[in-house]
């Protein structure tokens, strides 16, 4: 198995990718209910509900499809994001591979310095699951 490089990376919404992207992360988490009763010694657990957030980071253009899309998203709150993180293209072929969803953007930030590219950032909400993505 090979190993995954950052630079074959992506972050996609809806079918357009977000440009100028120099970071992203898919954090999984999941709740442990605890179900330890009266005379056990140790503590036990089962698993609860799972949760996962995509956050990203990169360079603002204000031309970007996929950009556009975020802002006007996060502004009008009406509906939910899809998200796809691409975590391997193949050079040759073009193919890809990762995880996509549906979700909430949960922020969103665009700042700047004078002496500086306008930095993007933002973090999406994953409702109801990631599943696998390929284009294989």
């Amino acid at each position: 198995m090979a190993i995954k490089k950052g630079w074959d990376g992506a972050v996609l919404i809806g079918a357009n990718e977000i440009a100028h992207m120099n970071s992203w992360t898919m954090a999984f988490a999941g709740d442990a209910l605890e179900k330890t009763a009266y005379g056990d010694k140790d503590r036990d657990y089962d698993q609860g509900l799972r949760t996962v957030t995509v956050d990203f980071a990169g360079y603002y253009e204000s031309t970007n499809t996929a950009q556009l899309a975020l802002t006007n998203n996060f502004r009008s709150s009406v509906a939910n994001t899809a998200v796809t993180v691409v975590c391997q293209t193949n050079r040759t072929t073009g193919a890809k591979q990762g995880f996509t969803g549906t979700g909430p953007v949960t922020a969103l930030s665009i700042g700047g310095a004078v002496d500086g590219l306008v930095p993007l950032s933002g973090s999406v909400q994953i409702s109801g699951g990631m599943s696998t993505y390929s284009t294989a």
